[in-house]
């Protein structure tokens, strides 16, 4: 066993354990999004005895759960500070394992709150944060007669049905549909969208799967035509293509063109954002638009300049693009400005700024399952931005 800066958060490092920490990390991430499987389910319940959860049962005299909270938070980091300020990356895992393993809110914590009142050292609410949620699992779909469902993860079953096509929602709370076998084409197009501070999952007629991330569309046929297979997308989405080699699989997005066989790639196409992104992590992929064109290879990222049209490939950490699917923020020298664009879409946040923001860029991962906040803590710890918070608005200072 490992304990961190003196905290009673530990995990296993046995040899013969046949989950990493990590892949740990990253399946409780999914089971707090709601999109585990039964069998995921399971994994999770059969590891918990592989790490000391030992918290002292709570109670009403040991003060308030969340500042007790926060006080570890704010330990964990004075005691693993990187070396470097300019950057927050060890800082940021640190927070998330934290926040996923859970915090062991011991005794010795609660003498540590009660000696700060003796000294007279704490100020009423001094740790008290407003609480602005992150988003959910919740998107509208609009059917080809116009007709419009919301969703979440409350469905289950089929729920509609369009032109002889079934849809339904797994039990992973995915939207799936599922064709007639004798309809021949494609006559009718849905829409799936997700709202600020939603999400969505998607699987298309022929298996095709779809990740929607917050403010995001995709516009596709109920079923495929013979010939081709073609959906148009806005904001970011995440496709895993079923392989058929006789029927291109075709993504448009602000006049430019995705064209695959089979293959697994990321599109970030948002109104509010300068350059367009598609990250290629399997297969293979060709960009087009009216005046340029493009070939990407697995662990490349094509990016659109939207003013010219002009495209450039990039060798690019996939990882980073493909980090919201996975329940986190991954920022590597990002600026404030691109940093609180991702954070607004995901919390339904509105940003200003007051000073010079020129040169403030950060490099992190982090959950996106925490409040707000403890995001914005994690920034302020550099030193080199402060933030206010009033209602859903965000004012970021140097």
């Amino acid at each position: 066993m490992r304990c961190v800066a003196g905290v009673t958060l530990c995990y296993s490092t046995r040899k013969n354990s046949l989950m990493t920490r990590d892949e740990y990390i990253e399946l409780y991430e999914k089971l707090l999004a709601g999109k585990c499987t039964a069998e995921e389910k399971e994994l999770i319940e059969s590891y918990k005895d592989d790490f000391d959860w030992s918290e002292k049962p709570w109670g009403e005299e040991m003060g308030d759960k969340d500042e007790i909270r926060q006080v570890i938070y704010k330990q964990l980091r004075q005691n693993l500070q990187p070396k470097k300020k300019s950057t927050i990356r060890y800082v940021f895992r640190v927070a998330a394992a934290a926040a996923m393993l859970g915090l062991a809110l011991t005794a010795s914590l609660y003498l540590l709150r009660q000696q700060r009142k003796t000294n007279g050292k704490e100020a009423p609410g001094a740790l008290v944060k407003q609480v602005i949620v992150p988003g959910t699992n919740k998107a509208i779909l609009k059917l080809s007669n116009g007709a419009t469902i919301e969703l979440d993860s409350t469905h289950s079953g089929v729920f509609a049905k369009d032109e002889g096509v079934e849809i339904r929602q797994t039990a992973e709370g995915q939207i799936a549909y599922k064709k007639n076998q004798k309809l021949s084409s494609a006559s009718t197009i849905n829409t799936l969208s997700t709202p600020v501070g939603g999400q969505y999952q998607l699987r298309l007629e022929d298996g095709t799967e779809v990740w929607l991330n917050a403010a995001s569309s995709i516009s596709f046929p109920t079923a495929f035509s013979d010939k081709e297979r073609s959906v148009e997308v806005k904001g970011e989405v995440y496709f895993e293509v079923k392989r058929d080699p006789s029927k291109p699989f075709k993504v448009t997005f602000n006049g430019n063109t995705i064209t695959v066989l089979g293959t697994h790639f990321n599109v970030m196409a948002y109104e509010d954002e300068d350059l367009n992104r598609v990250t290629l992590l399997e297969g293979s992929v060709n960009l087009s638009n009216a005046s340029s064109q493009s070939k990407l290879v697995p662990g490349q990222q094509a990016v659109v300049n939207r003013r010219t049209s002009a495209i450039e490939n990039r060798k690019v950490n996939v990882e980073e693009a493909i980090a919201w699917k996975k329940g986190f923020f991954f920022f590597e020298n990002e600026n404030i400005e691109s940093i609180m664009r991702k954070l607004s879409r995901w919390y339904n946040t509105t940003t200003d700024y007051q000073g010079d923001m020129k040169g403030k860029e950060f490099s992190g991962t982090v959950s996106r399952f925490e409040n707000i906040s403890e995001v914005l803590d994690l920034l302020e710890e550099t030193g080199s931005i402060h933030y206010k918070i009033k209602a859903r608005r965000i004012t970021i200072m140097p």
